[in-house]
Formats: structure tokens, C-alpha cells, sequence
């Protein structure tokens, strides 16, 4: 399960890398009914596996801090990625900045550390 976990979250990193950046170009297709759907597939079975890892493994946030800053970082994600995918004047920011924070969790995950290993 941790294995499918992750596939599907490089799936979804390389869906929102090439969707936000066609959006960041005005691009009409990142915007289609069929793809926001396999999207929201894709989100939805990451978090049912994420959630049964979680139980599975006895993760708790409290106690592993690489777990909260991922949760952390996955709700900013949310906010930015929405941001980048709406129609304010600063987008292309709120696209940076989820790159930013889907790399964090990306790291976090890897290296079980919430300072990514660099402490």
C-alpha cells in the first residue's frame, strides 16, 4: 500500500506540475470536466491510503513531527494550489508557492524528518 500510496503521489505531482502550469498560460484543457474528475480520483484514493498507512503504522502526529509538517503542508497546498488555479492577478505565486509545499511533503515523507534531514 505504501508503494501505491506513492505512485499515486508522483501521479498527482506531475498532473498539477503540467495542469497549473498550462493554467499559468490560459490553456483551456486543465479545466476539463473528465481530468478534474481523474484528479479527483486520484486525491481521493491518496487519502484513503494515506489514511489506512497512518492507522496501519500507528503514526501519530503529535509524536512524529515529520507527519504534522506534512499535514501542515498539505492544507497550505490545498489553499496555494487552489489559489494558482483560480483567476486573481497573482496565480503564478499561489503555483510557486504549492510546488513549494508539494517538494516539503515530498521530502518529509522520505526522509521522516519535518527538517528534512538537514538538523
Amino acid at each position: 500500500m505504501s508503494q501505491i500510496h506513492a505512485l499515486m503521489g508522483w501521479f498527482s505531482l506531475a498532473l498539477f506540475l503540467a495542469r497549473g502550469l498550462a493554467f499559468q498560460f490560459e490553456q483551456a484543457w486543465p479545466m476539463d470536466a473528465r481530468l478534474r474528475v481523474v484528479v479527483f480520483g486520484n486525491d481521493l484514493l491518496m487519502t484513503v491510503t494515506g489514511l489506512s498507512l497512518w492507522a496501519l503504522r500507528h503514526h501519530n502526529p503529535l509524536y512524529d513531527g515529520w507527519l504534522a509538517g506534512k499535514l501542515i503542508a498539505l492544507l497550505a497546498y490545498t489553499v496555494c494550489a487552489h489559489w494558482a488555479m483560480g483567476r486573481g492577478e497573482f496565480r503564478s505565486l499561489g503555483y510557486v508557492m504549492s510546488l513549494l509545499f508539494l517538494a516539503y511533503m515530498i521530502g518529509a515523507s522520505v526522509t521522516r524528518s519535518a527538517a528534512l534531514g538537514l538538523f
